[in-house]
């Protein structure tokens, strides 16, 4: 009776109260999944797992704080290979399949944690027969840090062995290993849904023994992920819009769909033999090669997750905004989605909302003291809450029915509304004791960020764009609802702010045209233009500037000495003092006659400036890193503290809430602050953080921000409601931040555009160890059992981010030498020579090398190592391209490479017109180009055209403009050309500037340009802004621009260092300059004007 009892009760609590189970029966986000005979290994949590083929109970191999990833059985069974972080850098591990200790296989330094996009370092893809040698993707090519080529790592250690095959993304080789099956293009971590732009991905095979290639797919969706087994290859593909596997047969060549899943895309496909493993859902899933058949294996997990046990943090780090009470006793925090309230000096750090899994953002203290509002997003949407200034007291909700992401709101000064834009693109006005709100004003080119409330809280001033674009000051009248245009719109004026008595309002202006000439030519722009002004609100307003008259003063004479006073007199004189210094009530008018003739500009040369406030007896405002005041009485500019970010004003004017670095500190406006006054104690920002429900919450945050910052009102069509459900139901099953990101990712990519990114959120890192590099290529000399330093890396010793250590002055190293010892440690083909550069990244080694395998005649040389090659890969690429085209060409052609539009794409393009504008024609290289800016300003550069000649006396003619190309030119594009960089070969040809040879570009041109963040710091990139022509409509985004002359640069090619391209350019330009020969400009004879001369 007693245990029957007992089980009722434990029954109970069951039910009422259930445990928090750390078992899952049917796991999901099982990721990366490999299959051999009977095992399965993926990844659950970031760690490594195995379970039977048929299921159960799943197994953990690995630990680390890492990430453990790309996890592949061997043939015999025997090891599983993975990439990891166990050294403090990404590099390739095995580890016996039934448990142990990892052993480290490679020791080359990896270029670091990318964002998810970027993918990973060191992937491992494949086993070679004989379970001897491991093929993984590494990311050390010319063509930046995310793209890979294959090496053979040897499970004996050594160092690893490149395939000829010189870029590429996740292949696999064949069952004899004499060739590999891949994609010439990686995007396999791009999760842009029903892409069709020119980094759409086919499969192709290569032959290891005979270098030649051939492509087996060519659908213009995606073909990727291949497995081969026997005479089929099998991949997935999205030819029904859903990633499925699908078959090509290396006979017949006919290709059939395998796997027919329609709710979610097939991911990761793997396997060896008759059968392969893949994700869908988050599920695994086995497909029986030799039937067809599919079978969900059900998996169960059974750990102490700790990336699932809540934790107390402290959140300075993930301050999101602050504010300052009214007179500056406190100040307040939204820092990982909770309101803290912090003393200026005494006292203790209080977190008025506590609420997990629930978001409060943009806090504000009403002028009165009374509330403190915030936003949350209890109700799934962000809400106006109000919370007394008092203990106990309950946040009230104000807002109903929102659906968009909310600004910081701004009180007006009798607390009686709140101002706030939000993404409904409307600027608005709540009174705070009805809830009721009014629009203001609707955005037009940019948002309403900008916005103040007069003294009497009778107006609102803004700022908004005309016709013209150019922002002018705008004000609402709160009374009856009118508004008004104050400044005319010739310049952009910004930041509008009313001055604390209501004769003024203070605004930022680029009203300033400081020309300033470039070094390298005659040509100039306009920057530094922004000046602070002041706007005269009626002509009875007081003068900024007075009038002054020096005056001699006449002393007075002595009074008489007063009678004594009585008590009655003494009242009535204290009585009349009050009076005469009691604070004037504040009426602010406006007089909109003659408005613009009252602009007065403050003191201080035209620079950078961002208005902070008004604040008692003048303006707060930061320049050059330090926080000003333009002193109205003194009428001059006063420095109060140096290296301020920002800051914010109590609501009296007196006092001023500051940002310095990650350092915030409260201070009066008086000058001369030192650095560091007034710093608050943060030490009291922590909370307890419940990893699920803080997840819940970014993902709904993340839906919501995605919703609201979308560039058009249908997302492309997609219904964006149904994609919150369908991988909302994935987040009960995320057991790692990672998997998050991953989910987040998919949700994105349904909108089926280009920049939809995802930037990770919080989780441990592993601590990054930085391995040295030599700046040379390394090859093994089995026979000698030495390496030898088969090339070494030109470089720029003069440029830090160029600099080639076996170059550089005192080092007597020479391509061909064997590579004898480092740091005294002697170096033979048995281990790998990078284990010894272990930590030792852009530190001083000594290398020993020699013309021979031995120590016969060695020299010894002190290096200082670097902890990258990509850029010197990519440098050395650049001039072996100038090269090709100068040797084809005879020197006639120049050679630019352009590697992205931002600031070093500019810098490459300037410096090569500068440089080369003088030979007949120019090939502009945008292959790789990973954008940036939008290049029309590029394009300029290209266009421009010789209009005259300068003659002096003996010298050579200059020109105008001085750099400038007259002669034809092509542009190389491809794949990679991306955002930029399919901008730029679209204004290319849209200005006729000559034909595009290569392949279709990527196809990404709906930009980004900053949205919301989320709570734990994470991001999702929302494209804010398309492109479109006036007659094309909507352009590029998803397709690409198209070549005018088609070359496939084949892999065979690549190998042998040939570039098809380069050599159709220069056969193009050669043609072009046959037809039309460029004309030799000569120097016209010396004029006579002895005479008269008379035209004709």
């Amino acid at each position: 009776m007693k245990k029957a009892i007992s089980e009722l009760v434990f029954l109970f609590l069951i039910i009422v109260f259930p445990l928090k189970a750390s078992a899952v029966d049917d796991a999901r986000l099982l990721r990366f999944p490999d299959i051999n005979k009977d095992l399965i290994a993926f990844v659950y949590a970031g760690d490594i797992w195995t379970v039977s083929s048929s299921g159960g109970e799943a197994r953990r191999l690995t630990s680390h704080p890492g990430l453990e990833l790309f996890p592949k059985i061997s043939p015999d069974g025997k090891w599983i290979a993975f990439s990891g972080e166990y050294s403090g850098s990404r590099q390739v591990f095995v580890i016996p399949s039934t448990g142990g200790v990892p052993r480290q296989l490679t020791w080359y330094n990896s270029v670091g944690v990318m964002p998810p996009r970027g993918g990973w370092d060191d992937v491992v893809l494949d086993w070679t027969p004989d379970s001897k040698q491991i093929l993984i993707r590494a990311n050390r090519t010319s063509f930046g840090e995310r793209q890979g080529k294959y090496f053979l790592v040897s499970l004996e250690g050594g160092l690893e062995k490149p395939l000829p095959v010189t870029n590429g993304g996740f292949g696999v080789l064949s069952p004899d290993a004499s060739k590999i099956v891949f994609t010439p293009v990686d995007r396999e971590f791009r999760n842009w849904k029903r892409y069709k732009g020119g980094r759409a991905t086919d499969l192709w095979i290569y032959n290891l023994n005979d270098n030649t290639s051939e492509q087996i797919t060519n659908f213009e969706g995606t073909d990727q992920l291949p497995t081969w087994s026997g005479d089929n290859i099998f991949f997935a593909s999205d030819r029904d819009l859903k990633l499925n596997i699908w078959q090509y047969n290396t006979i017949t060549k006919e290709t059939k769909q395998v796997t027919k899943h329609t709710e979610f895309d097939v991911m990761w496909p793997s396997g060896n033999g008759d059968q392969l493993v893949y994700e869908n859902g988050g599920y695994i899933y086995k497909l029986n090669l030799n039937t067809g058949q599919t079978e969900k294996v059900k998996i169960g997990i059974s750990f102490d997750n700790p990336n699932l046990v809540a934790y107390y943090k402290n959140v300075k780090d993930n301050i999101h905004s602050f504010a300052v009470s009214p007179t500056g006793k406190r100040a307040l925090f939204d820092a990982r989605g909770d309101i803290f309230s912090v003393p200026a000096e005494n006292g203790v750090t209080e977190n008025l909302t506590s609420t997990q899994g629930i978001r409060e953002i943009f806090p504000a203290w009403s002028p009165d003291g009374r509330y403190i509002s915030y936003y949350s997003d209890k109700t799934g949407e962000y809400e106006l809450y109000l919370l007394e200034n008092k203990k106990g007291a309950l946040p009230k909700q104000v807002t109903f029915n929102s659906s968009a992401w909310k600004y910081q709101p701004l009180w007006s000064p009798d607390s009686r509304y709140l101002v706030f834009f939000d993404r409904t693109l409307n600027l608005r006005i709540l009174e705070a004791s009805t809830g009721k709100v009014t629009d203001i004003d609707h955005a037009a080119s940019s948002e309403i960020r900008s916005y103040s409330v007069s003294p009497d809280s009778r107006w609102v001033a803004y700022q908004k764009e005309g016709s013209n674009e150019k922002s002018a000051i705008w004000v609402y009248e709160i009374p009856t609802g009118k508004k008004q245009q104050l400044t005319d719109g010739t310049f952009a004026d910004n930041n509008p702010v009313f001055s604390l008595d209501g004769n003024y309002i203070f605004f930022e202006s680029d009203r300033d045209y400081n020309l300033t000439f470039s070094s390298f030519e005659f040509d100039y722009l306009y920057n530094r233009s922004t000046k602070l002004y002041a706007l005269s609100l009626t002509t009875g307003s007081p003068r900024i500037f007075k009038d002054k008259n020096d005056t001699e003063p006449v002393k007075a004479e002595k009074p008489a000495t007063p009678s004594a006073a009585t008590s009655k007199d003494k009242k009535s004189k204290t009585q009349a003092s009050d009076t005469s210094t009691a604070k004037k009530e504040i009426k602010v008018d406006i007089d909109f006659n003659g408005i613009n003739n009252r602009v007065t500009a403050l003191p201080g040369d035209a620079g950078e400036y961002r208005i902070i406030g008004a604040c008692d007896g003048g303006l707060i405002f930061i320049s050059n890193g330090k926080l000003m005041k333009f002193n109205l009485k003194e009428e001059k500019n006063e420095e109060i503290l140096d290296r301020a970010m920002t800051a914010v004003l109590t609501s009296d004017g007196k006092m001023a809430m500051y940002r310095s670095g990650e350092d915030f500190g409260i201070i009066k406006l008086t000058p001369g602050q030192k650095a560091g006054a007034g710093k608050l104690n943060l030490s009291g920002l922590e909370m307890k953080i419940d990893p699920r429900k803080e997840w819940d919450e970014i993902f709904t945050d993340a839906w919501r921000i995605f919703r609201d910052y979308y560039y058009v009102s249908n997302i492309h069509g997609v219904d964006w409601k149904a994609m919150k459900e369908k991988y909302g139901a994935l987040l009960p099953y995320v057991s790692h931040r990672a998997d998050l990101d991953y989910i987040l990712n998919e949700i994105v990519a349904e909108s089926n555009t280009g920049h939809s990114y995802v930037d990770w959120g919080d989780f441990e890192q592993v601590k990054r160890v930085d391995n040295g590099l030599l700046g040379a290529e390394l090859s093994a000399d089995l026979t000698a059992g030495r390496y030898k330093i088969t090339k070494i890396f030109e470089g720029e010793n003069w440029n830090p981010a160029r600099r080639s250590p076996l170059t550089e002055q005192g080092v007597d190293v020479k391509e061909g030498d064997y590579l004898i010892s480092i740091d005294g440690k002697e170096i033979t083909t048995d281990v790998n020579p990078y284990v010894y550069l272990e930590n030792k990244a852009n530190k001083n080694v000594e290398i020993t090398v020699s013309s021979k395998p031995s120590s016969e005649n060695a020299r010894t040389s002190t290096i200082k190592t670097i902890s990258s090659e990509l850029e010197l890969m990519y440098f050395n690429w650049v001039n072996e391209r100038r090269a090709m085209v100068d040797k084809l060409s005879g020197g006639r052609i120049g050679y630019i490479h352009v590697p992205n539009t931002s600031a070093s794409g500019n810098k490459e393009l300037f410096h090569g017109m500068y440089t080369y504008f003088d030979k007949e024609a120019l090939i502009i290289d945008d292959r790789y180009n990973g954008g940036g800016y939008i290049p029309d300003r590029m394009a300029d550069l290209l266009d421009r055209h010789t209009l005259t000649y300068w003659y002096q006396n003996g010298l050579t003619p200059s020109r105008a403009p001085g750099i400038a190309h007259d002669g034809p030119k092509v542009m190389l594009i491809n794949g990679y050309s991306s955002s930029g960089g399919d901008a730029f070969p679209y204004f290319f040809k849209k200005l006729g500037l000559g034909k595009l040879i290569g392949t279709r570009t990527w196809g990404g041109l709906v930009g980004i340009s900053g949205n919301a963040r989320l709570v734990d710091g994470g991001y999702v990139s929302v494209p804010r802004f398309g492109v479109f022509d006036k007659d094309e409509g909507w352009i590029i985004e998803g397709i690409g621009v198209y070549p005018d002359i088609e070359v496939v640069e084949r892999p065979e090619q690549m190998a042998k260092g040939v570039d098809a391209c380069i050599e159709k350019a220069v056969e193009v330009l050669l043609q072009q300059l046959k037809e039309k020969p460029a004309g030799k400009v000569n120097v016209p004879a010396p004029p006579d004007r002895s005479k008269w001369h008379e035209d004709k």
